[in-house]
């Protein structure tokens, strides 16, 4: 059986990060049809969670498909017998078993993958710390967006406050917008940044 094909992954995600940041360029731009301050902060929260889902996509897709190409370690973690040429359904049934698995953190997501994965054959810890850490403050954005808890809230201000000195809450598309868009491609670039750093490896 052929092995996956982990560039191929990247190859999906960069374009879809591309296309969500053409498309936030043109909104920000645009005069007429969006011409408000509030309607473009309410695109850019709306990329920002299309963004995370793309993301959320390419990892279910390349932790599967890494496990194919080296399913020892999986093996010997759950304590089972894994074909050598694993399919990729397996891989899946294998790592997710039939449901969601949320990475709280970028360090969830590499704690998780040292866990099933040698660390010589392990692409995720490639991933420096300044682009995880950015990933991480988009989370805390996307946590907000999806559910308006004051949980969620309380974790999204300290960020604003630890990482920007900032004690003022603002709400997300405010946040993103804010000095031309500064924050919001910083996130575009450390999404592309991982899938960069990633892809050096191979």
């Amino acid at each position: 059986m052929r092995k996956a094909d982990l560039a191929h992954n990247h190859r999906k995600l960069d374009a879809a990060i591309e296309r969500h940041r053409d498309f936030m360029r043109k909104c920000i731009d645009a005069q007429r049809v969006i011409a408000t301050a509030e309607e473009k902060r309410m695109l850019a929260e709306s990329v920002i969670l299309r963004l995370c889902a793309q993301w959320e996509q390419f990892l279910d897709e390349h932790i599967a498909d890494s496990i194919n190409v080296t399913p020892v370690q999986l093996g010997e973690y759950l304590g089972a017998a894994i074909p050598k040429n694993p399919s990729r359904d397996l891989c899946v049934a294998l790592v997710f078993g039939g449901t969601y698995r949320d990475f709280r953190s970028f360090g969830d997501l590499k704690g998780f993958t040292k866990r099933i994965l040698p660390d010589t054959e392990n692409p995720f810890l490639q991933v420096t710390n300044a682009h995880a850490r950015k990933i991480d403050e988009v989370y805390k954005i996307r946590n907000y967006l999806s559910h308006y808890s004051a949980y969620a809230r309380r974790s999204l201000a300290r960020m604003y406050n630890d990482e920007y000195h900032n004690t003022r809450f603002l709400e997300p598309g405010q946040f993103l917008l804010a000095y031309d868009g500064q924050r919001l491609w910083s996130y575009f670039d450390a999404f592309q940044g991982a899938s960069e750093d990633m892809k050096a490896w191979y």
